[in-house]
């Protein structure tokens, strides 16, 4: 079975790829999708196959589905981008008749007025049409968000944030890496 992260050389990508390692998968049976592959060459040092797959360059896409059997669509960065970046990885899993395909939505995405759940909602949509089988991973909150804040607790002794008495449920990138790794 081959399995392809995107976004392999992100902060969550690269943690996905350790956790399907340390749990038996072969390196080799593993693609890192990136955008720029000079910056994977720790993983190919691994036997991870690298393969160019950059979310604004739809072209790219296809190619770097040949031959996969599952796909973590890893949601990109780029608020505003994200659907037509992640519709066009859906399309090209479907094209390429990819048996399982794996995204990394948010929480309640289908119900929330999270200000960036319109664009998983919207990816979420472009998969169920695609006929492809998936799973979402409603990945809420990394907890690793709130470091930057730290400097500003330890100085002022006040953690500032936008939840009001909302709560908010969150884990660390490895936690959901894990969970990625096991789908």
């Amino acid at each position: 079975m081959t399995i392809l992260v995107t976004a392999a050389t992100g902060h969550l990508g690269r943690l996905v790829i350790d956790r399907l390692i340390a749990r038996g998968a072969d390196a080799s049976d593993i693609v890192a999708g990136v955008r720029t592959p000079a910056k994977a060459a720790d993983l190919a040092e691994k036997g991870v196959q690298v393969r160019n797959l950059d979310y604004d360059k739809p072209a790219s896409i296809p190619a770097a589905l040949e031959g996969i059997d599952r796909v973590l669509l890893i949601s990109s960065p780029e608020i505003g981008s994200r659907v037509p970046q992640h519709t066009a990885v859906v399309d090209a899993a479907a094209a390429a008749g990819v048996q399982l395909l794996a995204y990394t939505s948010c929480g309640e995405a289908l119900t929330t007025d999270f200000m960036l759940a319109p664009e998983h909602k919207a990816t979420e949509e472009a998969i169920h049409a695609s006929g492809v089988p998936f799973t979402v991973l409603r990945n809420v909150w990394y907890i690793e968000n709130y470091l930057p804040n730290a400097a500003q607790v330890k100085e002022t002794g006040v953690l500032l944030g936008a939840a009001g008495a909302g709560r908010v449920a969150a884990a660390t990138r490895k936690d959901y890496a894990d969970a990625a790794a096991v789908v």
